[in-house]
């Protein structure tokens, strides 16, 4: 039993979102830009090396805005509506050629002539809503950490505000395509492939709105 609670307890520790999530994973098949050759001078990989392009993040370990302006609705209406009747009637003439008057053995009450009589009618319905809301608005600069080989930016960035020892953390990871970036080095989060946009709080109002482990055990074990 012990072993049990434990496992329980572990189990519940491991969905709780008290500290800090996560990171994404890394993007897969990232290549890198080759090294130059031997005694070369040239680097490609750098911005300095391009003098006539504009401040548009290119390369690995330059800096990019990202601009997030998220907001998403969504409803579903559901409606369900069963209705059923029916009815049976049995009685009994003759028995094996036998008449009815010979049933004398029988309670007087019984009636031959009415011996199952019965009627069911059931209905069922049921109505469902769900709606769900969300906006976050914030502004960002992440840093440029792969470009692959088709010339898309890989940009992860992490940004902390803390007021009266109350952490907000906006974590963000994606994948850029040049031609999306505007003049001014600034991106919208809309125009982010594989993005992850997270946005979290520590410190005591986190901690607070925070549920019980115990209180979350009971509600994860509880069968009714």
């Amino acid at each position: 039993m012990r072993a049990l609670v434990v496992v329980l307890l572990a189990a519940t520790g491991c969905m709780l979102p008290g500290g800090h999530l996560l990171a994404p994973p890394e993007p897969v098949a990232i290549q890198q830009p080759p090294p130059p050759p031997p005694g070369s001078l040239w680097h490609p990989e750098q911005a300095a090396n391009y003098p006539l392009t504009d401040l548009r993040a290119h390369f690995p370990g330059e800096l990019l805005t990202v601009v997030i302006s998220e907001a998403s609705t969504g409803k579903k209406d559901a409606s369900t509506a069963v209705k059923a009747s029916s009815s049976i009637a049995a009685n009994v003439q003759d028995f094996f050629g036998l008449p009815a008057t010979l049933f004398k053995f029988l309670p007087s009450s019984f009636n031959p002539a009415s011996i199952v009589q019965a009627e069911t009618d059931r209905s069922s319905s049921g109505d469902g809503t769900t709606s769900r809301d969300g906006t976050l608005t914030a502004n960002i600069t992440v840093h440029v950490v792969s470009v692959d080989a088709a010339g898309n930016l890989y940009v992860k960035g992490d940004k902390i505000v803390s007021v009266n020892r109350e952490d907000q953390h906006i974590v963000l990871t994606g994948i850029v395509r040049p031609e999306d970036i505007a003049s001014d080095n600034s991106i919208a989060s809309s125009r982010l492939a594989d993005a992850r946009i997270d946005y979290y709080g520590r410190g005591t109002v986190g901690d607070k709105q925070g549920t019980p482990i115990v209180q979350r055990l009971m509600d994860w074990v509880w069968p009714f």
